[in-house]
């Protein structure tokens, strides 16, 4: 009875390793060359913040999810398109009227002036929602190859290892003692 719970117990944890280090690989892999490419989880997108701009509502390294379809308004954090191809996360400040087009005024809370881009409703990729602190420096170190083979690579290779030694008998066979 403990054998076959352990059994199913295994499989189920090298089912869940395999899920991850697969949605490791797709995540890394969709998002690799175009920043509009980020794949969107139950319509969030994750998106790791590289600058202190906005502390202290968030800092570096803190993972934000921005919702594609949520319309702006003025208060919201926003991740927009700059027209370098960096993307920004401002709060917007103000909206304006610039060539006949309803424009957004954005800023940093931690800079002293606000940006001097106007940003179009176009160039908005989505209205941020939630923050998840420090998450963006293990999705890093998970995505380069030291914290793919450690995190997802070595406990594979053990489980598989240990797999393959109970099958051939070399762990796991209990002695039976004979009475007479």
């Amino acid at each position: 009875m403990v054998k076959g719970i352990m059994k199913v117990l295994s499989t189920l944890i090298l089912i869940v390793l395999a899920i991850a280090a697969g949605l490791v690989i797709f995540f890394v892999s969709q998002s690799k060359g175009d920043i509009e490419k980020v794949p969107s989880v139950f319509g969030y997108k994750p998106l790791t913040i590289l600058s202190n701009s906005m502390q202290p509502y968030f800092n570096a390294g803190d993972v934000i999810l921005i919702k594609p379809d949520q319309p702006p308004k003025v208060n919201d954090v926003i991740t927009f398109k700059h027209p370098e191809g960096i993307l920004v996360t401002h709060r917007i400040i103000d909206t304006a009227v610039e060539n006949g087009k309803n424009v957004f005024i954005t800023k940093g809370d931690n800079n002293n002036t606000a940006d001097e881009l106007m940003v179009t409703s176009e160039s908005i990729l989505g209205v941020q929602t939630n923050i998840i602190p420090g998450a963006g420096h293990v999705a890093k170190f998970v995505a380069g190859p030291i914290g793919f083979i450690l995190l997802i690579g070595v406990p594979i290779f053990i489980f598989l290892l240990i797999e393959i030694f109970q099958r051939t008998g070399i762990i796991g066979k209990r002695k039976e003692s004979h009475s007479n």
